[in-house]
């Protein structure tokens, strides 16, 4: 077996190192030995290099540390993963398998939910928090591994915020609602924005200016002029997930708007001034016939039905209150 070529001092000395550390690290063959004689008989700068690291080996500590590496390569195999195709390859599958999982790691993933008129639907998120839509109403919801986003598109949702340290932001008609550790609701209907926190606090934010709402508040506002109302609540919010709804000295034009979301029926008034009269009372939102008349004999006014899926309220006759009057 020949040695390295020597064709300066320091590859000479190299060369003296290489055949000492392979000498040092296993038992040569009678063919690398005839190799070694040969090449310590070729010159005596070889035989002066081959002396300088017998003395180094034995005196100098760092030399010790890169003949000892020698050593290593000589007394092991290489592993596997030293062989660049497997140790490629290898990587070039692990990296396949987990694109994937890092694309939905990273931009979330993503359902979208819905309800009809009249329905509600009530979910619990992966994270833990419960979620309630009311009825007409649509969102879509992306968790991923840095937020949490509700986008309602229409309609109204009510929110039970659990603990994570991901944040959780509503988008609804341009304003964005960041939790703040709470429970609150979002609704978007007629191009009036309404949120309402029952317990802790969301902060909105819609182009440059924000909003802090704590429990107890309510804010509402047009996503047109950015300006916002600020109220306190009455009671408990988003009651329609009881079933019910609830008004305290509500216009009556507000209140009809608010039944025709969960009923496929228009109103009349006549007179029209009738929109002003106050309503108050807590109404199960799936019997329209009798809230209508509770309506009805609170206010002194009749109901007539002059089509199908439409209403006219009118003022009462001095002897009687006809509570329902069917078309002809």
């Amino acid at each position: 077996m020949p040695g390295p070529p020597d064709r300066d001092e320091s590859d000479t000395d190299a060369a003296a190192r290489h055949w000492f550390a392979l000498r040092q690290g296993r038992t040569i063959s009678a063919e690398e030995r005839r190799a070694l004689a040969d090449w310590l008989a070729a010159s005596p700068d070889h035989r002066a290099a081959w002396a300088r690291v017998e003395r180094d080996w034995q005196s100098l500590e760092h030399f010790r540390g890169g003949l000892s590496s020698e050593l290593i390569r000589a007394r092991r195999p290489r592993p596997w993963y030293c062989n660049s195709s497997h140790f490629k390859g290898a990587l070039a599958a692990l990296m396949l398998a987990a694109l994937p999982m890092l694309y939905h790691g990273w931009t979330g993933n993503t359902q979208t939910w819905h309800t009809g008129m009249g329905e509600r639907r009530h979910l619990v998120l992966a994270d833990g928090s419960r979620l309630s839509l009311d009825t007409a109403t649509r969102t879509t919801i992306t968790e991923s591994w840095f937020r949490r986003l509700i986008q309602l598109q229409e309609g109204e949702i009510y929110l039970e915020a659990a603990s994570d340290r991901r944040p959780l932001v509503v988008m609804a008609a341009g304003a964005q609602i960041r939790d703040v550790g709470t429970r609150f609701s979002v609704r978007d209907t007629a191009g009036k924005l309404t949120v309402q926190v029952a317990e802790g606090a969301v902060e909105i934010t819609h182009r440059d200016h924000s909003l802090l709402l704590r429990g107890g508040e309510a804010a509402t506002g047009h996503p047109g002029d950015g300006e916002w109302r600020l109220t306190a609540l009455q009671g408990e919010i988003a009651n329609w997930r009881q079933g019910v709804l609830v008004f305290d000295r509500h216009a009556l034009q507000d209140v009809l708007q608010e039944l025709a979301r969960y009923h496929a029926v228009q109103f009349d008034l006549t007179p029209p001034d009738l929109a002003g009269k106050q309503v108050s009372g807590r109404f199960q939102f799936d019997e329209l016939d009798t809230t209508l008349r509770i309506i009805a004999d609170t206010l002194n006014l009749r109901v007539e039905r002059p089509a199908p899926g439409r209403f006219r309220l009118a003022p009462a006759s001095a002897h009687s209150r006809a509570p329902l009057q069917s078309c002809c």
